[in-house]
């Protein structure tokens, strides 16, 4: 159903080898679930190299930085346009990945990593929609965004020195 290889988006991706109906569950997020505590441990000695954690609520998360076999969710990339859902099911501790709408053969599997609005310019999405927002940004968020980047443009232009004025 599914395989991983080069992304145009970023790195490996995750893609359909056959058509995949909306509400399909594809494949499970896996790894060790960690608490903020440890997140911010890790995230602070990854020294640059990738890491794939994902949250499972506001106090708990899953990494699957260590855990390579078996484990293609880890390269689902982020998209403004996501097909897939990331769906915690408390009762079988699992992150299920979700078909959000029906896949076609060949299509890239996609999620809203649901990034923060802190330190966005950090985080430049590259996910190629036409409704991309520019930056890996939750959809909650990016009306918020929109206007930290008017706010942003607005600074950045009144502080630019027009040629007639030198």
């Amino acid at each position: 159903m599914i395989v991983v290889r080069h992304s145009p988006i970023h790195g490996n991706g995750v893609f359909a080898t056959s058509a995949i109906p909306a509400g399909t569950r594809i494949c499970d997020y896996l790894g060790e679930i960690i608490d903020l505590e440890e997140v911010e441990h890790r995230q602070k000695s990854a020294d640059g190299n990738d890491i794939y954690i994902m949250a499972i609520d506001e106090k708990y998360f899953i990494d699957a930085t260590r855990l390579v076999e078996n484990n293609p969710a880890r390269f689902i990339n982020h998209s403004c346009d996501e097909n897939c859902d990331a769906v915690w099911d408390p009762a079988e501790k699992r992150l299920k990945i979700i078909a959000k709408r029906n896949i076609t053969p060949g299509e890239e599997l996609s999620f809203d990593y649901g990034f923060e609005l802190i330190d966005f310019f950090k985080h430049p999405c590259r996910c190629g929609s036409k409704n991309c927002c520019g930056y890996i940004v939750a959809k909650p968020l990016r009306g918020s965004l929109f206007k930290k980047l008017a706010k942003h443009n607005r600074a950045k232009r009144s502080l630019q020195i027009s040629p007639d004025k030198k």
